[in-house]
């Protein structure tokens, strides 16, 4: 099983941070749609309202990945986006364990 350090957000925080979509930076958090996918420890030390390692509810929550962050498009294009998302809880997750299974073709 893959896991993924991935930002945990709220749906008006989703909005947010889609708010500084361009054509160079884009984001599209997913939501967590399995209906038990427990809770993560927040791994983000500059996280606003969230402790080192507190852990962060996942129902009806919103990821996206952590890496972005880095990525030098994104604090090019999107430093707005990236300084947001910085101020978020992120976990460790497994997305089999977030996100309902893929429909069988």
């Amino acid at each position: 099983m893959a896991v993924l350090n991935l930002f945990v957000l709220t749906a008006a925080e989703r909005e947010t941070a889609m708010n500084w979509n361009g054509p160079d930076a884009a984001v599209n958090p997913r939501a967590v749609d399995n209906a038990s996918p427990g809770v993560g420890a927040n791994l983000n030390d500059n996280a606003t309202d969230y402790e080192p390692l507190e852990a962060v509810t996942l129902v009806g929550k919103f990821v996206t990945g952590k890496r972005l962050v880095d990525d030098p498009d994104y604090q090019l294009y999107a430093p707005e986006m990236v300084a947001f998302l910085l101020t978020k809880p992120f976990c460790t997750l497994e997305p089999e364990t977030i996100f309902l299974p893929d429909e069988p073709v």
